[in-house]
């Protein structure tokens, strides 16, 4: 890809998709791909993480024809079917990233779902229950994954996809009690 050509880059979050939507996404997703090049999602696929969830989702990404590159989220582990969800939309085509990348017309998309932890000085350490030890270790294992997947992708140019958020801004707007909840500093 040459530094002055231009991918556009549609995305978006936290769809959704329930038993019993009919194609929620199709027209959405047949609009994005007249005028982007590639889809991002960013996680909470699915409602509730169930099977039947992600099928709806893969029927309505039937009406995408560009890339889509997509990362899991809270509600798509829900049910205890990961496993089938990410088999589901893996067998449609889509770029389901956990730790690793991909490269679309020479630029990198890397992504994990990162996980919560809080922000800057109010960031939640590695100190005192066990719970709180393996929260934390959660965070940071999420933070490694994305960042030696960085630097294993080889271009110029590399966009990070995460459900969780990386810097307080991001979650502007929602109650400051659930910031801590919402993402952490370390994915920054």
């Amino acid at each position: 890809m040459e530094d002055n050509d231009k991918l556009r880059v549609a995305a978006i979050g936290d769809i959704h998709v329930q038993e019993g939507d009919t194609g929620p996404y199709r027209d959405l997703f047949a609009e994005i791909s007249r005028e982007a090049d590639v889809l991002v999602l960013c996680g909470d696929l699915t409602d509730l993480g169930k099977p039947a969830e992600a099928h709806l989702l893969v029927e309505s990404l039937r009406s995408c024809t560009i890339p889509v590159v997509a990362v899991l989220g809270n509600h798509d582990y829900e049910c205890g079917h990961v496993d089938e969800v990410r088999a589901i939309v893996r067998a449609a085509g889509v770029h389901l990233l956990e730790g690793q990348s991909c490269i679309i017309n020479g630029v990198g998309f890397v992504g994990i779902k990162g996980f919560a932890g809080g922000f800057g000085t109010r960031m939640l350490g590695s100190f005192g229950e066990p719970a709180i030890k393996q929260f934390v270790a959660e965070t940071v294992q999420e933070a490694l994954s994305l960042e030696n997947a960085m630097r294993r992708t080889p271009t110029q140019r590399t966009i990070v996809v995460l459900h969780y958020a990386p810097i307080a801004e991001t979650v502007e707007g929602e109650p400051p009690e659930i910031f801590p909840f919402l993402g952490c500093s370390r994915l920054a």
